[in-house]
C-alpha cells in the first residue's frame, strides 16, 4: 500500500477511535447501531483487499469481539464514521472536531484514485 493509503487507514483509525469514544460513553444505547449488515459490508470491503476477517464468537455479530469490533476501521468505513446525529447537532466541541476530521477522510479518500474503493465516507451522509 502506498503513503497516501496508508494515511487514509490512520484517519479510518483515528475517526473510529472518536466515533467509538462517543458511542461507548454517551450514547443512550451504546453499541446499538452496530448489525450484522454492516459486519456483511465489512466482509466485502475486506475482501476487496484481500484480507481475510477473523470470525467472532459473537451470537448476532460476526466480527465482533471482547472487546470490540475486531475489523480494522479502513475495512469498515461506514461504522467508522458513523456517529448519532444529536451528538453533532448538541455538542459542538466533538462536532468540530469529528466533521472536521470526516471532512479530511472524505477528501483522502477521493485523492487516492480508481485502485481505492472510493467515497465511502461521503456515501454515509448522502
Amino acid at each position: 500500500m502506498g503513503r497516501k493509503s496508508t494515511e487514509l487507514q490512520r484517519l479510518y483509525e483515528a475517526i473510529a477511535a472518536l466515533t467509538r469514544e462517543r458511542c461507548l460513553h454517551h450514547c443512550p444505547e451504546p453499541g446499538g447501531c452496530c448489525g450484522p449488515q454492516y459486519c456483511d459490508l465489512a466482509e466485502e470491503r475486506a475482501a476487496q483487499f484481500g484480507v481475510q476477517l477473523p470470525v467472532q464468537a459473537h451470537p448476532r455479530l460476526k466480527y465482533m469481539g471482547p472487546r470490540g469490533c475486531v475489523v480494522p476501521a479502513y475495512l469498515r468505513p461506514l461504522c467508522a464514521v458513523h456517529v448519532c446525529e444529536m451528538q453533532v447537532l448538541q455538542h459542538e466541541d466533538f462536532a468540530r472536531v469529528y466533521l472536521g476530521l470526516r471532512e479530511t477522510v472524505c477528501r483522502t479518500e477521493e485523492r487516492l484514485g480508481p485502485g481505492w474503493p472510493r467515497r465511502m465516507a461521503r456515501r454515509y451522509w448522502e
